[in-house]
Formats: C-alpha cells, sequence, structure tokens
C-alpha cells in the first residue's frame, strides 16, 4: 500500500501524552496515516480543512468549544471527516447524543489498539450523514443498552425488546416464543410501538430506531437464530 492509499487520521486531544500514545499506536499500521495533531477544538477543524483527514479522532472534552460544536465544524467541512469520539466517559447520553449529531463511532480511552483500528477503518466505509450505521466500540454493553433505554422514544423495556426481535425478522410466533407470552401480547405491544413511534409497519418502526440509536445494524444479526 503507498502513502496516498493510506487512511489519513488526525488527532484531536489536548492532552500531549494521550495524543503521542495514539500517534505510536497508528504508527504500527500501514494502511493508516496520520496528517496532524490538533489540541483544541478550532484548532481540529481549521487543520481538518488544511489535511482534508478520512478520519478524525476526537477528545469529548478539551479546551474552548464543546465537543457538539467541534463536531458540528468537523461535519460541515467539504470533503467532511468521519469522526471517532474518544472519552473517559461512558455516559449513555452522551454516547447517544453525539452518535445522533453524526460521529461515527465512540470508544472509552481504554480501547485496545485493535479496537481503535478497527473503528478507524469501519468509519471510512461506514455511510456518511446522520442515522448512518455508526460504529460502537470499547462500550460497556450495559452503556449501549441504558443509552437505547434512556430515550428510546418513550417505549417501555419490553416493548424494546419486542421491536429488536420485530427488527432481527422474528414472527409474532417467534417473539411471543422467545418472551414467554401470548401473540395476542406481541401485537399489542407492537402496536403500541408504532403508535409511540409514529410509524406503519415493522420496516419503518427499525429504520427510525436505527436512525435514532436505539438499536444499532449489530444488534439486528446478534444472536439472530434463536
Amino acid at each position: 500500500m503507498t502513502a496516498s492509499d493510506a487512511i489519513k487520521v488526525l488527532l484531536a486531544d489536548d492532552h500531549t501524552m494521550f495524543r503521542e500514545g495514539l500517534r505510536e499506536m497508528l504508527a504500527t499500521d500501514e494502511e493508516v496515516r496520520l496528517v496532524g495533531e490538533a489540541g483544541n477544538g478550532s484548532e481540529a477543524i481549521a487543520l481538518a480543512g488544511e489535511e482534508e483527514p478520512d478520519v478524525v479522532v476526537l477528545d469529548v472534552e478539551m479546551p474552548g468549544m464543546a465537543v457538539a460544536d467541534v463536531l458540528e465544524g468537523l461535519l460541515g467541512l467539504s470533503p467532511a471527516p468521519r469522526v471517532l469520539i474518544v472519552s473517559m466517559y461512558d455516559s449513555p447520553r452522551l454516547v447517544r447524543d453525539l452518535l445522533g449529531r453524526g460521529a461515527s463511532g465512540y470508544l472509552v480511552k481504554s480501547a485496545s489498539l485493535e479496537e481503535l483500528l478497527t473503528a478507524v477503518r469501519q468509519a471510512v466505509h461506514s455511510p456518511r450523514g446522520r442515522g448512518g450505521e455508526n460504529v460502537i466500540l470499547a462500550v460497556p454493553r450495559a452503556v449501549l443498552e441504558r443509552a437505547k433505554g434512556e430515550d428510546g422514544g418513550g417505549l417501555s423495556r419490553r416493548e424494546q425488546e419486542i421491536l429488536l426481535l420485530a427488527a432481527r425478522g422474528r414472527s409474532n410466533r417467534q417473539i411471543a416464543d422467545t418472551l414467554h407470552i401470548s401473540e395476542a401480547t406481541v401485537k399489542r405491544h407492537l402496536a403500541n410501538v408504532y403508535q409511540k413511534m409514529g410509524v406503519g409497519s415493522r420496516g419503518e418502526a427499525t429504520q427510525r430506531a436505527l436512525s435514532e440509536g436505539w438499536i444499532t445494524a449489530s444488534d439486528l444479526t446478534r444472536d439472530n437464530g434463536g
């Protein structure tokens, strides 16, 4: 692979030691090329505009600008980079908010080299724009569940369970057998789900749930054979 073919990455973090660590990690992969480092949000946006990175690895907390404003500035560039958020925090609301604003992924700073590099590669190949497939790595599963459950369109926990199974293509009978409830109960819950979400079908409900971040693409294939 030539240098021009490598994935161009920009690091944005105000902690020099952390940037140095990321730099060393990224240098181990010939598919990735570091094109710049920024210590604050405005510098990250300006540098991204000059270097046109494929991916910006963005710290959630830097001096000057709020991370949401930095994210908006980066995504407003042309061409816009994919943005991977890195953070010490695994707040469900923060995860959901930033993914909903267009970030391509969210990693806690304890992420391994393999997880970071996988996230960078997947971010490059993920659809652009809000509502695309998000890369969610190195975030505890319990946090993801809370992120979905805290603002799941007002759905109850049982309704969210049924929505996920329906999104996986399960029939009413299969959902009923999985949850040990009757088909009539499944139908009633699905009717409530459609009403709360303002949709009229399983397909519409699935697309809305994906776009809002209540479920992820990986959720659709996990445990799908039961």
